[in-house]
């Protein structure tokens, strides 16, 4: 009864200390400080960056040069893959508002990261209804790569604006809204046009329940009617606008990485397997149980459709080198998940589930693969405190 004791004691606190008005608010505001506390953002760098004779984050130099002038960029450098940035316009949209203010960028997605952690706790609310289920699932999301990676990103990539974005078409209801969202995270990484794929597996999902047809007909024309014909038509829009650039602008241009799943070859394998575990962590735990419970209902159409939009996220992380940012865009199979087991599970168990997930998330440590197996790992703030004093003080400690 010891533990049963505890997790019981626990719950009945933190309930307590999400019991006033803007508790929403505070829990992501809370879960943001803590995930800075456990994993604090290489903030060194943007000082160097920010010098006048710093080292240069070669990102944010070419989006200042993308910018200038969009379609004829300088410095279109292969060595470091800065083709791939060609059609990525919403740093470059936001360099040119901003002139070229960096820190007012981060800022502008620093914000988008507690908006995506306050809206997601706003759905998980609306629909348990429960404040302790909502608070253990935003502590886990704002403790794991997608999150982290908002605050973490001071390089010049942007996944936030996409993440938030996507989070935004995601629970929408509003056709314009929807597309508005989807063109801004296409054109910040190509990643999220392939994520718009995971948003019809949701609305498949939703209404599958909502409508309690879970027949293969069912799933077909939720795929492609209602909010999901805003994700295609966003795609022909899209895919339209870039073809048109490409051959107008670029007609040469050509992508060093497409053709090659670069993850298995001998100088990147090695992270292939903890990036597929530290992308989700504890949430692997909500969704294998929604997987359970999708078996034990015999929803195999739907199992079909889930496992084949899990392989197309994981055979399109293995062609980039940072593995981790595109497994994060497979976050609304978190959301997925949860529903699943809401719909199927008790609010007890569910809360268990939840319980269990969060302390996974909070505990283990943010690593993360960033190619030629590099494993990185954000420190704590306290380990980046003593690191400052340490070459403060030139004991030569950390080399």
């Amino acid at each position: 009864m010891l533990l049963e004791n505890f997790y019981e004691s626990f719950s009945s606190w933190f309930a307590a200390k999400l019991s006033d008005k803007n508790w929403l608010l505070k829990l992501a505001l809370l879960s943001v400080l803590i995930s800075l506390f456990l994993a604090f953002p290489p903030y060194s760098l943007l000082v160097s960056h920010l010098k006048t004779n710093g080292a240069k984050l070669d990102a944010w130099v070419f989006i200042q040069n993308q910018a200038q002038d969009l379609f004829h960029p300088k410095d279109m450098d292969y060595d470091v893959r800065r083709e791939n940035m060609i059609l990525r316009w919403t740093l470059p949209f936001l360099s040119f508002l901003t002139n070229h203010n960096v820190v007012l960028i981060l800022m502008a997605q620093a914000l988008c990261g507690v908006l995506f952690l306050h809206n997601i706790g706003k759905y998980i609310f609306k629909v348990s209804g429960d404040k302790v289920i909502t608070g253990f699932f935003v502590l886990a999301i704002a403790n794991i790569f997608v999150s982290v990676w908002t605050f973490a990103d001071i390089h010049g990539y942007g996944d936030g604006f996409a993440y938030f974005f996507l989070l935004t078409a995601l629970l929408s209801r509003n056709p314009f809204v929807i597309f508005i969202s989807l063109q801004i995270a296409f054109f910040t990484d190509e990643r999220a046009v392939v994520a718009g794929g995971y948003l019809l597996l949701w609305w498949i999902v939703v209404k599958a329940y909502e409508k309690n047809d879970f027949s293969l007909s069912g799933m077909i024309k939720a795929g492609l009617l209602g909010e999901s014909v805003v994700v295609w038509i966003a795609w022909i829009c899209y895919f339209g606008v870039r073809n048109y650039v490409l051959a107008t602008y670029f007609p040469n241009h050509s992508y060093s990485t497409i053709g090659t799943p670069v993850l298995f070859a001998s100088a990147h394998r090695n992270g292939l397997g903890s990036s597929i575990w530290s992308a989700f962590e504890g949430t692997w735990l909500l969704m294998g149980s929604a997987l359970l419970a999708l078996f034990l209902t015999r929803r195999y159409w739907l199992i079909g459709a889930l496992f084949i939009g899990f392989s197309i996220l994981l055979a399109t992380g293995i062609y980039v080198h940072d593995i981790d940012r595109a497994l994060s865009y497979g976050f609304p199979f978190i959301l997925a998940a949860f529903f699943i087991l809401y719909k199927t599970a008790s609010l007890s168990s569910l809360k268990l589930i939840l319980f269990f997930t969060m302390l996974i998330c909070v505990g283990h440590p943010q690593v993360f693969y960033m190619g030629y197996n590099k494993i990185l790992w954000l420190e704590p703030l306290p380990m980046k405190l003593f690191m400052l004093l340490d070459q403060t003080m030139s004991w030569n400690l950390f080399r």
